[in-house]
C-alpha cells in the first residue's frame, strides 16, 4: 500500500509543550516533583537558552530529603539532543539507542527549542509508518520538479521488493523533496545501487529488523501502559 504524502515528520514538529525544561538553580525536589508529574525518565536542563544538562530519574531519586539543587545532579558529559529539522527516525533512534524518554530539540545555532517525549513520537510513528511490518526505510531528496512516483516505484520493484509506505515533505526555503519509503526488505543495498544509477540522492536509510523490533517492543510496552 501506497499512501500519499504526510508533513509533521521532523523533530521541530513532535516537541512537546507540557515538558518544562528544569534550570541549573532549581532544587531537587522541583527535579523529582516534575519528573512524577509528567511521568517520565529525564528532564533537560536549560540555563539562558542553552542546554546545560539532563537530570536521571535515578540520579535524583536518593536526594529526595537532601537540600541541593539540579546543578549539583545533572549529567553534563554527552548531552544528548536532535537538530529541529531531524528526521523523526533519528528521534527514534536516539530513543532507542540512548535509553531516553525525552530528547531535547535543538535549533541550527543551539538555541533550546523544546523537548519530544518518548510517548509523543511513538504515537506519531505509529500513524506515519507501518510500525509492524519488518523491512527498511530509505529516505531520499530530490527537487520537486524531479520527483516522480512512478520512477522510485519502478526502480524498487525492478530489485524485486515493494514499497509498503511513501510520503513526501518538501523541505523549508527550498525546491528539494524529502521522500520517504517503507520497504519490505530488510536489504536493500541493490535498490540503492539503483537509485544511485538513477542520480537519486539517498539521504539517509534505517536497514534491518533489530531496529524496528526495537520500535514495535518500545511501542507494544506503551500501549500496555495506556490500556491499565
Amino acid at each position: 500500500m501506497v499512501r500519499g504524502p504526510l508533513k509533521h515528520m521532523h523533530a521541530i514538529d513532535l516537541i512537546t509543550a507540557d515538558i518544562p525544561p528544569l534550570r541549573p538553580q532549581d532544587d531537587v525536589s522541583r527535579a523529582l516533583d516534575w519528573l512524577e508529574e509528567f511521568k517520565v525518565g529525564h528532564l533537560p536542563v536549560v540555563d539562558n537558552g542553552r542546554l546545560v544538562g539532563m537530570v536521571r530519574e535515578q540520579d535524583v531519586v536518593d536526594r529526595s530529603d537532601a537540600r541541593g539543587t539540579v546543578g549539583g545532579v545533572m549529567d553534563q558529559v554527552e548531552i544528548p539532543f536532535i537538530r529541529s529539522g531531524q528526521h523523526i527516525y533519528d528521534v527514534m533512534r536516539l530513543f532507542t539507542e540512548r535509553g531516553l524518554t525525552v530528547v531535547p530539540v535543538l535549533d541550527e545555532m543551539g538555541v533550546y527549542l523544546g523537548a519530544i517525549t518518548e510517548h509523543e513520537a511513538l504515537k506519531r510513528l505509529a500513524g506515519v509508518t507501518n510500525i509492524h511490518e519488518p523491512g527498511s526505510i530509505v529516505v531520499l531528496e530530490m527537487n520537486q520538479i524531479d520527483y516522480s512516483l512512478h520512477q522510485i516505484a519502478r526502480i524498487v520493484e525492478g530489485n524485486g521488493a515493494k514499497i509498503l509506505s511513501v510520503y513526501s515533505h518538501t523541505l523549508p526555503d527550498t525546491n528539494r523533496l524529502e521522500v520517504t519509503l517503507k520497504i519490505n526488505r530488510e536489504d536493500v543495498s541493490d535498490i540503492l545501487q539503483s537509485f544511485e544509477r538513477h542520480e537519486i540522492m539517498v539521504k539517509t536509510t534505517y536497514q534491518g529488523s533489530r531496529f524496528h523490533d526495537d520500535l514495535r517492543g518500545r511501542y507494544e510496552e506503551l500501549m500496555r501502559f495506556i490500556n491499565l
